[in-house]
C-alpha cells in the first residue's frame, strides 16, 4: 500500500519555472583539443530558475564549463558560469541545455526578471492591438 501512495499522491515532484524567451546570449569555452577560446553569440530558447537552453551556431561538448553573458541592447546584465548537459545537434536549430553552477540566486532574480520582461514586451509589440475578448 505504501508503494501506491508514493507513485502517487505522496510524491510530488518539483515544479520549475520556465519562461520562453529569446534573449541574445553570448557563450564561451575552452575548446577541449587546441586549448583555443570560443566565444558564440546566440539566444535562449527558454530559461528556467536552474537553467536555460540556447540555441548557438556551434555547440560545445556535453559536460564542458561554458561562460554565459545574457545580454540586453549588447551590454551584459548577467554572467554565469555552466555546464552543458545535453545538446541537439540540429542542422536548423542546434541546442545546448545548461546548468547554472554558481549565482543561483541572483540567477533566479535578473534572468528570470528579464526573460518576464522581454515576454511583456513581445506581448505589446505583438498582440496589443490585435487582441479580442
Amino acid at each position: 500500500m505504501s508503494q501506491i501512495e508514493y507513485a502517487t499522491s505522496s510524491y510530488k515532484t518539483p515544479l520549475h519555472h520556465r519562461i520562453i524567451a529569446s534573449l541574445p546570449v553570448k557563450a564561451s569555452w575552452i575548446d577541449s583539443e587546441s586549448g583555443e577560446t570560443i566565444s558564440i553569440d546566440g539566444t535562449t530558447e527558454n530559461v528556467g530558475e536552474t537553467g536555460t537552453l540556447v540555441n548557438l551556431e556551434v555547440l560545445p561538448p556535453v559536460g564542458s564549463a561554458v561562460t554565459l553573458k545574457i545580454l540586453d541592447e549588447e551590454k551584459s546584465i548577467i554572467e554565469v558560469a555552466t555546464q552543458v548537459i545535453r545538446v541537439e545537434r540540429d542542422p536548423s536549430k542546434p541546442l545546448a541545455a545548461l546548468s547554472i553552477l554558481e549565482n543561483l540566486k541572483k540567477w533566479k532574480t535578473v534572468a528570470m526578471a528579464a526573460a518576464e520582461k522581454w515576454v511583456v514586451r513581445h506581448w505589446h509589440l505583438n498582440y496589443d492591438e490585435e487582441w479580442v475578448n
